[in-house]
């Protein structure tokens, strides 16, 4: 049982406010040279609502509510309705309700709101159960709940018995009460390091959804934005000396931090972000080597499209039921992603088809191969990106995970799914498009074509799909440098079009 003294440990802000201030993430986003601050943190509202906020290890969960605390200390709110506790430290779901009536009850104001912060609540079995019994009882009136947890099954299922129990959800600006934390994306990550490139892509950044929309539009009918031009023109050199950046450290804060001081990534930091994952894979009672085979079986064959049953080639498992339910939690711990074919005729995923499976951001994919062919991560990270194949890999990487948040932004519902807007394509000549995006009844087919020199013949699988009468008037190309507009097709440089909202 906890007493007042062990959550006051946790929450030293109630003894004095200045106490935040002292507080390790705090001070380690503050000592930080890069101060990554996610939009994200704007979306909580004040409201009677239970927040859930999934994402991967590492990417600075922990560090946005203590920066969410400090502003609310810093707004007027009064420290003592401001508690945070991790779940670390908590057993079972009655052990929760305790720690959280303990609070409600002897420390809150009751004259105002409450704001209620449970760190890795993932880590706690049927952890909804509590939850449930502080709305029923009404304990939780006049407070705003965040919850985190890093694997997105368990929060998905649990949420669900909480229909109904979620508060307020009909008064919400920013639409759900479910909100995704993913590493750092490379709009982000520019505009955090370079404030001039932040002055200049201001126009994109303050839209509203629907004339984010409208960009991508603008692009399906051959046109290219003024600004984007202007950005072009201005910074192109220093944007693609960014992405090369970006192509080693990803979005993860504390690897860029890093990289930027001393111009590499400490082994520890890769094998911190691997040892949470082993971890994560125990606790779901999966085969560890099964993973690290699965996983070694999506670096040989990254971008290729692929089934299930190829997939297990070269491995000890024998179904491949096996081998996607181990891509599935591998998707659900924000690791990798995939993508199904477009079927054309019913504008629907085709599920039986091969699927083309990507790794979520650069650092991860540089940390799982350094564990799997076990060498030093930011050395071989480096040999990695030094042929152009490879850099396009990555590239295609960063596309997709690029165009998977896009698509979230623009469609945000408790029921979305990334595979019911982004796809690939294949033609009856066999010519593929990489991508190709659901926008209103159109679908805007784009290409990966990672080099110095586009050349019409790259642009095939695209003019193929346009054939299909389901095609916007244009494709895109992404280049490694061009920006220019052809017949049917637009090329720009991958650092451009991921600038784009």
């Amino acid at each position: 049982m906890s007493s007042y003294a062990q959550l006051s440990d946790w929450n030293p802000w109630w003894r004095s406010k200045q106490a935040i201030y002292a507080d390790q993430e705090v001070q380690n986003w503050e000592k930080s040279s890069f101060k990554w601050l996610p939009r994200l943190i704007e979306t909580f509202e004040n409201l009677d609502v239970i927040y859930v906020l999934r994402g991967p290890r590492r990417v600075g969960k922990t560090t946005l509510l203590k920066l969410k605390i400090k502003h609310l200390i810093e707004s007027g709110v009064k420290p003592e309705n401001i508690f945070f506790y991790p779940c670390d430290l908590i057993e079972d779901p009655r052990q929760l309700v305790s720690i959280i009536d303990l609070y409600l009850s002897k420390v809150r104001d009751p004259s105002e709101r409450a704001f209620i912060f449970i760190d890795e609540i993932s880590m706690l079995k049927d952890w909804q159960r509590g939850i449930k019994v502080l709305v029923d009882s009404g304990k939780l009136r006049n407070c705003t709940v965040v919850l985190t947890g890093s694997h997105s099954i368990d929060l998905k299922k649990s949420t669900e018995t909480l229909s109904g129990r979620r508060g307020e959800v009909y008064k919400l600006k920013y639409q759900t009460p479910d909100k995704l934390m993913l590493p750092c994306k490379f709009s982000e990550y520019v505009e955090t390091i370079n404030k001039n490139v932040k002055e200049a892509i201001r126009y994109f950044r303050p839209l509203p959804i629907g004339k984010r929309r409208d960009i991508l539009l603008q692009l399906g009918r051959g046109e290219i934005p003024k600004e984007l031009e202007k950005i072009y023109l201005l910074f192109s050199s220093d944007l693609r000396d960014l992405l090369e950046d970006y192509l080693i450290v990803g979005g993860i804060a504390q690897a860029i931090d890093e990289y930027i001081k001393t111009r590499r990534v400490s082994d520890n930091t890769y094998a911190t972000f691997i040892n949470f994952l082993i971890r994560d894979i125990t606790r779901w009672k999966m085969n560890y080597l099964y993973a690290r085979q699965i996983i070694r079986r999506v670096i040989e064959t990254l971008s290729t499209p692929i089934s299930w049953y190829t997939l297990k080639e070269g491995t000890e498992i024998r179904d491949p039921k096996t081998a996607e339910t181990y891509v599935d939690t591998l998707k659900e711990s924000f690791v990798l992603l995939y993508l199904y074919q477009l079927d054309v005729n019913n504008k629907t995923p085709s599920y039986r088809k091969d699927k083309k499976i990507y790794f979520q951001d650069p650092f991860i994919f540089h940390a799982c191969r350094s564990w799997i062919y076990g060498k030093s991560a930011f050395s071989s990270s480096l040999d990695f990106i030094r042929t152009e194949e490879n850099k396009s890999k990555l590239i295609e990487c960063i596309i997709s995970d690029h165009l998977v948040r896009y698509t979230f932004n623009v469609y945000s519902t408790p029921l979305y799914d990334p595979t019911n807007y982004v796809f690939y394509w294949k033609s009856k000549k066999r010519r593929e498009v990489d991508f190709i995006v659901r926008i209103n009844d159109k679908f805007l087919p784009i290409e990966v074509k990672y080099k110095e020199k586009i050349k019409r013949r790259d642009a095939f699988g695209i003019f193929d799909f346009i054939k299909t009468g389901i095609s916007f008037e244009y494709g895109i190309i992404i280049s490694k440098e061009s920006l220019k507009i052809n017949k049917k097709y637009l090329e720009i440089p991958a650092y451009l079009f991921l600038l784009l909202p």
